[in-house]
């Protein structure tokens, strides 16, 4: 398999009642985030009139943080919100209310095999069969799964 991938950062919510290891996180709503920029690493969220979404945040972030600010109205264990690259959910965190919920993007990329599906919440501490994909500045790696079960990652 080739996998590429680039730097495009965004925040994403889904509805996903508890967050837990099987669970499908299925972003409702994305929105465009920079780590770098004061304007666009922060972002509040909330259930306004019954309908949950990502509202402006009340100032700037913090200089390579992405923030999530938990708004009080939101019911606990229904939604989970979390950041995502190349427009797919990298990292959830159940959305409980009155939450600031920090995200300090530090890219490591990992490649393994197995019966996933597209969204599933994984519990990383359950896989095993994983090999680091080095990031050098390249955009473009590929993974080889040997017959012993091993991998072959290069550019």
């Amino acid at each position: 398999m080739t996998f590429t991938w680039s730097l495009d950062y965004s925040f994403a919510w889904a509805m996903t009642g508890p967050l837990q290891p099987g669970g499908r996180f299925s972003a409702w709503q994305r929105v465009s985030a920079d780590p770098a920029d004061p304007d666009q690493n922060r972002i509040g969220f909330d259930h306004d009139n019954g309908s949950f979404g990502f509202t402006p945040a009340a100032g700037p972030g913090q200089a390579g943080v992405l923030e999530i600010d938990v708004q009080d109205d939101v019911p606990e264990g229904t939604a989970s919100v979390g950041i995502g690259m190349t427009d797919a959910p990298v990292f959830a965190a159940q959305a409980e209310p009155g939450t600031i919920l920090p995200f300090t993007p530090h890219p490591a990329y990992w490649v393994t095999a197995g019966t996933f599906f597209t969204g599933q919440v994984l519990d990383v501490e359950e896989i095993t069969d994983a090999a680091p994909v080095p990031f050098d500045g390249t955009y473009a790696m590929q993974a080889v799964l040997t017959p012993d079960n091993d991998w072959s990652v290069t550019p």
